[in-house]
């Protein structure tokens, strides 16, 4: 019966665009009638994946359609409900959407008449000055043929980065349209201009031009393989220990993914992954772990995480590769790129270390008197490049970290066997797991 909602989604909205793509208001009008579809469509698809309980899809419409503007108070009671059941622990998510034929026939014709007028503003932009609102409604038109170009791009990486938080027995999180909104007007600016520079100053009379992009130049990674698709994006985060680090964080809460995809450049991704309390009525991981007593909601929270007795506290362990990862990268990022934020002379050339592995603790201190053993089965134990936060050789934050660097690169399709002991404060710590290299 789902499949049959999808496909009566998908017919009824392809008849009101056809409908409506012949009129020739002014545009302030067509952009209106345009919203409106827009949002009767992210509307029934926030529903139907809401029946599938289907949380990434389900928030993601139904986040979208609040975004630009909707007051429909089922969506916000929707919104809610699966931001509760995802930061309390109840739904894990990370189930990744296959079939996207009715999403894409859906919101493609739509994705289509906004690039349309995106366009004609662009061209007129080059021209002469635009007005303040025809600049803004260019800004915002890039958004939604953006959202609606890739709309299943944006869930099934949302799907695929709480598949691996999952394995990493991490809370899921989910995709936020205020950051990513202005994440894609600089990716779109960055992409048709070519300025990627976090140094340079910016060209603020270009058309492409908004204050976005000095945001997302401030704080935003940017994908170390531009080449992938957003739906495969988690996976070139897997290799680089510094770029994963907010991926291994128990208290995010947001995922911000932008990509514009234009007619000549289809490489621009940019991501982030706040840690930033988003709803401060529930009770985040660490503050579970932190006190003695716990707030009224502590029976609806769901202890999911691996966690350690520090002195007379819990802290969350997180580590990756993760015990029992059956697919580990081999190397350090790829032959093209690497990753910033290393001054450590020894390592001139990421690309022929092994792949970095990073333990965290979440509690406040350097680790001390740091052990570690790489082995592959019985075999010699590897030699290993050590790293803990506060060392001046890397950048890791303020968090109990120990980075692991293989000497060589890991082969491929093998188990390997580590261990960490370590001292955080007064108290030992010590973890011992597995994982198994890629084939």
């Amino acid at each position: 019966m789902l499949l049959v909602r999808l496909v009566a989604i998908v017919t009824i909205g392809a008849a009101a665009v056809a409908a409506g793509a012949q009129d020739g208001p002014a545009l302030a009008d067509r952009i209106a009638k345009l919203d409106e579809k827009l949002l009767a469509t992210l509307a029934d698809f926030a529903a139907a994946f809401d029946e599938m309980k289907d949380p990434e899809a389900a928030h993601f419409f139904a986040e979208c359609a609040l975004g630009l503007g909707s007051a429909d108070a089922k969506l916000r009671d929707l919104q809610k409900k699966w931001e509760n059941e995802i930061y309390y622990g109840r739904s894990r998510g990370g189930k990744v959407l296959e079939e996207t034929a009715a999403i894409e026939k859906r919101l493609a014709p739509l994705a289509k008449e906004y690039r349309a007028i995106v366009d004609e503003l662009v061209k007129t932009g080059t021209t002469s000055p635009l007005s303040d609102d025809a600049r803004k409604q260019l800004h915002g038109c890039v958004v939604k043929a953006e959202l609606a170009r890739a709309a299943h791009e944006y869930i099934q990486a949302t799907h695929r980065f709480n598949e691996l938080r999952r394995a990493m027995k991490l809370r899921a999180i989910l995709w936020d349209f205020e950051s990513s909104s202005l994440f894609i007007k600089a990716a779109w600016y960055m992409a048709e201009t070519g300025d990627y520079s976090s140094q340079a100053k910016s060209d603020e009379k270009s058309v492409y031009y908004s204050d976005a992009v000095a945001t997302a130049k401030k704080s935003a990674a940017r994908s170390p393989r531009g080449d992938l698709a957003l739906s495969q994006h988690v996976h070139s985060l897997r290799a680089l220990g510094l770029v994963r680090a907010d991926l291994l964080n128990p208290d995010v809460r947001m995922l911000v993914l932008a990509r514009w995809s234009g007619k000549t450049i289809e490489n621009m991704v940019l991501y982030r992954i706040p840690r930033t309390v988003r709803r401060p009525d529930i009770a985040t991981p660490s503050a579970r772990h932190g006190r003695d007593t716990v707030a009224e909601d502590r029976d609806l929270w769901q202890d999911v995480e691996e966690t350690v007795k520090i002195g007379d506290k819990k802290a969350i362990v997180a580590a990756y590769p993760y015990d029992g990862e059956p697919d580990s990268p081999t190397t350090f990022g790829d032959s093209e790129r690497t990753e910033l934020g290393w001054s450590d002379p020894a390592m001139p050339d990421q690309t022929r270390v092994g792949v970095p592995i990073m333990l965290r603790v979440f509690t406040s201190g350097v680790p001390s008197d740091v052990k570690v053993e790489l082995r592959k089965d019985k075999g010699m134990p590897f030699a290993c490049r050590v790293y803990v936060n506060g060392d001046k050789r890397v950048k890791l934050e303020d968090v109990a970290t120990v980075l692991v660097v293989p000497e060589r690169p890991l082969e491929r399709g093998v188990t390997y066997a580590i261990s960490v002991k370590a001292k955080l404060g007064e108290t030992p710590f010590e973890k011992a797991w597995k994982f198994t290299t890629r084939k």
